[in-house]
């Protein structure tokens, strides 16, 4: 009996750990890795739902702005304007003009012409004329390239005038070439303004001399006749004035 106790003693501690490495490998560790996928699963389905509700909350508020139910976030609303806000503000679109418009090729005359093309609002061409729509303070400006290929001996005096009425209002004068020296290619601007009362039908017109210098083909947007209403320091009143009530 002595002796056979020493081996089955020994034989248990031998067994022992076998079995304690059974047990971790077949019940710890698979409960411990499955804890990660778990944990994984359940953070996809709770993206997917959230991703689901907001597709599903912007269609909803999409369908109610479309059917009016909700109106549509453009920023503050303005007031509704009265009938006399209103009407103040269509007069003042009314008493409002302005005109800006580009050289038309080819320059072959002293009287030019311009492209009608350009921004034309309360005034009408005719002819290389600014018909003037409605009658009021105007204030008129004509800006023109010129290039002399090359300076000699002679002297140029180039000039620009703004007519009303085919009379001469405005003239504005550069000479150029005044040196003795020889000079190759001299590129210049001029410019002209004039502000003056103007009526229903009045016809504003641009003449040059000579026309020959006239620089239309490399900067072309360097020639324009422009011209606007000018309606005082208070334009803004009879519309802004009339609803905060400060203007008669």
């Amino acid at each position: 009996m002595n002796c056979r106790s020493p081996e089955k003693s020994s034989f248990i501690q031998m067994i022992s750990p076998q079995e304690e490495s059974k047990d971790m490998t077949k019940g710890s560790v698979p409960r411990q890795s499955n804890a990660p996928i778990h944990t994984y699963l359940c953070f996809i389905v709770a993206s997917l739902t959230l991703c689901l509700l907001v597709a599903l909350g912007t269609i909803v508020i999409l369908a109610l702005q479309r059917t009016g139910s909700v109106a549509p976030c453009d920023g503050p609303q303005r007031a509704p304007m009265d009938g006399e806000a209103t009407r103040s503000a269509q007069t003042m679109m009314l008493n409002k003009a302005m005109a800006y418009l580009q050289v038309l090729k080819p320059i072959n005359q002293s009287q030019l012409r311009w492209n009608k093309d350009g921004l034309l609002y309360n005034i009408r061409y005719d002819e290389g004329n600014l018909v003037i729509q409605s009658p009021g303070t105007y204030f008129i400006y004509c800006h023109l390239q010129y290039f002399v290929p090359k300076c000699e001996s002679s002297v140029i005096d180039l000039s620009l005038r703004l007519l009303v009425n085919n009379v001469p209002m405005k003239e504005t004068v550069l000479t150029l070439c005044s040196s003795r020296e020889t000079i190759v290619g001299v590129n210049h601007d001029i410019f002209a303004v004039l502000m003056m009362e103007l009526n229903e039908g009045s016809r504003v017109s641009v003449e040059i001399s000579p026309f020959t210098y006239l620089d239309a083909d490399n900067i072309p947007s360097s020639n324009v006749l422009g011209a606007f209403k000018y309606m005082g320091e208070d334009w803004k009143c009879p519309f802004l004035g009339t609803i905060a009530g400060k203007c008669p």
